[in-house]
């Protein structure tokens, strides 16, 4: 996994009421980037994805991890749902309390790790394409708008951020175990 693009220090400011109006846009199309770099990078996963045993794609390394068709599946199911839900809610309300869901639960009993690879790459982009279209039609009211999050106030901006650090690290994580695993069908010799 390569590591996500980043434009005028994106990574590093999360509340944009803290920057001048005049940066404002660069920073939401530096985070939109970031967002939308999901979308790419499961496009190169397909180039390789048939190099990855199956073993791999659906075996869960400890009884506590997702397998790498979960870990996919989870941050679509998280786009899908929750974060859609998220965005329309701090659009259309004032001040939201959000709460999360597990997904990971749900997605641990689903039956990703018996579809076909691509077929889960495919709802993890389309999943993607849908909030990255969803956040890049908002005005600036909106990307500064405000929700409750676990007791503590937080703007779109910082919850968009929140996420896309998540999936980062996710999927850094994953790079980590698909490095260390053996890849190929044959033992060492």
């Amino acid at each position: 996994m390569t590591d996500a693009p980043s434009r005028n220090g994106a990574d590093d400011v999360t509340d944009l009421r803290a920057v001048p109006e005049d940066q404002r846009d660069d920073l939401r199309e530096a985070l939109l980037d970031q967002v939308e770099y999901l979308i790419d990078e499961v496009e190169a996963l397909r180039t390789v994805a048939g190099t990855v045993p199956d073993a791999v794609q659906s075996g869960r390394p400890t009884a506590e991890d997702l397998s790498m068709k979960e870990l996919y599946a989870v941050i679509a199911e998280l786009d899908r749902t929750e974060r859609t839900g998220w965005v329309h809610r701090i659009r259309d309300e004032d001040t939201p309390e959000l709460t999360g869901a597990n997904v990971e639960a749900s997605v641990r009993n689903g039956d990703w790790n018996d579809r076909p690879l691509d077929e889960v790459l495919d709802a993890v982009q389309d999943a993607r394409r849908h909030l990255h279209d969803l956040l890049s039609g908002l005005d600036d009211e909106t990307w500064m708008a405000e929700a409750v999050m676990d007791d503590e106030k937080i703007t779109l901006f910082e919850l968009v951020h929140r996420f896309a650090s998540a999936d980062f690290q996710r999927l850094r994580n994953l790079g980590y175990r698909l490095h260390d695993a053996d890849l190929s069908d044959r033992g060492e010799e």
